[in-house]
């Protein structure tokens, strides 16, 4: 797995039949959370064989595992996906992938972005240099994404940066 990207985690199961518990705040579950999705778990490869959404979290069977001894190995475990699975169109992505890019600003590196955080209103990228300052992840503030340097090009940020 090249593009390991992490999905979620369980916790517990749910009932006799082999169901766990799955919490997960991935932005595209839309992408992941179907039948015959490959998941990896402990560094081996499941796939989803059911799935049904149950308060705050997913209810999920692997591997059509239908006893609750058989998936006592999957609880407590961290759930991850394989971007290439995601099957993402030309030019879609994921935002957690710009974590660890470097912002620039007026040819000047002014951080790092550390988190990626949703709000009602949209993205903002939470940078840190030597200070913490969120960017609104819009067409205002982001020029541009250079994919190959790993940098975003930032601009108007200057009243972001106190």
């Amino acid at each position: 797995m090249k593009n390991k990207l992490y999905f979620g985690y369980t916790t517990q199961s749910h009932g006799l039949k082999g169901e766990v518990k799955c919490y997960t705040d991935f932005e595209r579950k839309d992408l992941v959370l179907h039948e015959n999705m490959p998941v990896y778990i402990n560094d081996q490869k499941h796939f989803i064989t059911s799935i049904r959404p149950h308060k705050d979290f997913y209810l999920i069977r692997f591997d059509h595992l239908t006893d609750i001894n058989e998936i006592e190995s999957f609880r407590h475990q961290k759930i991850y996906i394989d971007k290439e699975d995601l099957n993402l169109k030309e030019g879609e992505f994921l935002f957690q992938e710009l974590i660890g890019f470097y912002v620039v600003f007026q040819e000047e590196i002014v951080g790092k972005v550390i988190m990626v955080l949703y709000n009602k209103s949209g993205k903002l990228l939470e940078v840190k240099k030597r200070k913490k300052f969120f960017i609104p992840y819009n067409e205002y503030f982001i020029q541009k994404i250079d994919w190959s340097k790993k940098q975003i090009l930032a601009q108007n940020i200057e009243g972001l940066m106190l």
